[in-house]
């Protein structure tokens, strides 16, 4: 049995430039042909859906827009003629149109939505396959915190799926647009020359507003980002800084991010304002002139009273069109900055990332160190590091403050990858195995670990099918089985959202059970008992030995009765070794 472990000093070799990460705030201008992919790809899968509501939008606007037409003949042919027969007619006629409008929105809405629902859970789902595989490196890099992606995977997704369900909208603005204009150059080409006025405004309002909202909401997106990261911050760290004044700088930075917030909601809405008031006066001032000259044509015979009450109600109706328009381009804006930010996500690159021709791991084998170096920005804070642990061995790994010795346990669990050397299981680098194969054979429990919002049985399977009496004697080696009875409710006691009802040392406790419960062939324990007293601490070492005889335990640690208890003692700081 053997364990080596050295340290090198003086300079720190060089390490290659870090890609730039500061695309937090650009993602939406870098991310646009990946955004609109993954809203096609998404959309595409809905198609069916899709051509239902559109098609049923459509039948819902042509009947909107036969109801004037209707209301015309009525007015001209039956009431004015004073022939009651023909003004029921057609006002049986306004009736079915009416009921067809019902019955198509209905239908329209419901698959509208129904498709816009899916989209949002399938593009959720491919953040949320993303999110799970993408480490703590690979976040890093991309600049997330956690805040902010709650943000993309709730407001974001909300954003584009209030897009997708309007898009039916679209439909009927073209056929408004489409119908009225040809229907008034029939009914009075002057009535068509006041309406064709507006149009150029319209444009003009529809091109310049929408770069300036977007460029707000683009900024506006990021100061959501900002606050959810303050209120985590606030939510999780603000009990470690208790008493020392640290709860107050964390208040303050929540109320700095949550002024950016507001004032940059305010120049959105200002923006919005505008946009959403100009483009749907214009027809409204289209009517105005549109019955002066409509007026004169009445007086003068060509014009007859149905058809100024149809122009009225179609210019109307063009005036909803431009507001829907003015709704539809915002919210496309949106949902366009949310999908950038969505697409960011689904873009992310994690660093421990999974071989193209993976390497089967063997059962069995010792776990070996290759001159292992490890780098946090330009500063090396692990190695060289060789070390051995041969298949059971129990080896404890010191070192002071700062020697490396988390950055050690991680690497052993290939949660991150060494920038130089290796680390093998039985000969083979865990960077060639699947990721699947080497969490199978390694399990790492962490110095802080989490507890999951649920009971204490689901926190220790995480879903994996274990028989119950494997359970109860994996808490038993890690000393958990005294305390977790002691609950109301046993193992079926719903614990606080990340262990808020447990103690720091029950909380350790329960994640080495959770590891246990596994049967890994190597465990990574990081200073795990610390929070423990000696006699618990004494209870978990003989408990590893009982119940994981042959699994190779690596111990990071300070306490003297766990290096006691070693086979081989590897002090990273000195590089001393004793056996």
């Amino acid at each position: 049995m053997r364990a080596v472990a050295h340290a090198e000093t003086g300079a720190s070799p060089q390490v290659p430039e870090a890609p730039d990460a500061a695309g937090s705030t650009t993602v939406v201008e870098t991310d646009r042909a990946v955004a609109d992919g993954l809203l096609r790809a998404r959309l595409r899968e809905q198609r069916g859906l899709f051509a239902l509501g559109i098609v049923a939008a459509l039948v819902q606007q042509l009947a909107m827009l036969a109801m004037p037409w209707a209301t015309q003949y009525a007015i001209d042919d039956g009431i004015t003629s004073g022939d009651l027969g023909t003004a029921l007619m057609w006002s049986g006629a306004v009736a079915v149109f009416a009921l067809v409008m019902f019955g198509a929105g209905v239908g329209g809405q419901w698959w509208m939505g129904l498709a816009a629902f899916r989209t949002a859970q399938a593009v959720r789902r491919t953040l949320i396959d993303r999110i799970a595989v993408l480490d703590r490196a690979g976040m890093a890099e991309a600049g997330f915190g956690h805040g902010d992606l709650a943000i993309r995977l709730t407001r974001d997704v909300d954003m584009v799926r209030d897009w997708v369900q309007g898009l039916a909208a679209w439909v009927r603005i073209g056929v408004t647009v489409a119908v009225v204009l040809p229907a008034l150059a029939v009914l009075d080409v002057r009535l068509l020359g006041v309406t064709l006025v507006t149009v150029p405004l319209l444009v003009a309002a529809n091109i310049l507003f929408p770069r300036r909202f977007a460029r707000a909401n683009e900024t506006l997106s990021q100061a959501h980002s900002d606050r959810a990261d303050a209120v985590e911050d606030l939510l999780s760290a603000s009990a470690a800084v208790r008493g020392l004044g640290g709860e107050r700088a964390l208040v303050r930075r929540h109320h700095r991010v949550s002024g950016l917030v507001t004032e940059h909601t305010m120049g959105v809405a200002r923006i919005s304002s505008w946009w959403s008031a100009i483009p749907p006066s214009l027809p409204r001032f289209a009517i105005a002139a549109g019955l002066l000259v409509g007026g004169f044509s009445v007086i003068d015979g060509s014009l007859t009273v149905g058809g100024l009450v149809a122009f009225t109600s179609w210019m109307t109706t063009m005036a909803i069109a431009a507001g829907v328009a003015v709704d539809m381009m915002s919210n496309r804006g949106q949902a366009r900055v949310s999908a950038g930010r969505i697409a960011a996500v689904a873009d992310a690159e994690p660093r421990v990332t999974e071989p193209v021709d993976p390497v089967a791991l063997p059962e069995l084998g010792a776990l070996e160190v290759h001159g292992v170096v490890a780098h946090r920005g330009d500063r090396r804070v692990l190695g060289p590091v060789d070390l051995t642990a041969p298949a059971g061995a129990f080896v404890a790994v010191t070192g002071a403050t700062g020697s490396g010795k988390s950055v050690l346990a991680r690497l052993l669990g290939r949660l991150d990858d060494p920038d130089a050397g290796s680390v093998t299981f039985g000969g083979v680098d865990l960077r060639t195995a699947a990721l699947t194969d080497v969490r199978a054979r390694i399990a790492t429990v962490p110095q802080r670990p989490v507890v999951l919002s649920g009971t204490v049985t689901e926190n220790l399977l995480l879903g994996r099918d274990v028989p119950a009496d494997v359970v109860a004697a994996a808490c038993a080696a890690a000393a958990a089985d005294r305390f977790v009875e002691a609950l109301p409710e046993g193992f079926g006691t719903v614990l606080g959202e990340r262990g808020t009802t447990l103690s720091g040392g029950q909380v350790q406790r329960l994640a080495l059970a959770r590891a246990l419960i596994g049967r890994p062939r190597v465990l990574v324990l990081d200073d795990v008992t610390s929070a423990v007293d000696p006699a618990t601490e004494k209870r978990i070492l003989a408990g590893l030995r009982e119940f994981l005889p042959d699994t190779t335990v690596l111990f990071v640690t300070h306490r003297p009765a766990a290096v006691a208890a070693a086979d081989v003692v590897v002090n990273l700081e000195k590089a001393a070794v004793r056996g």
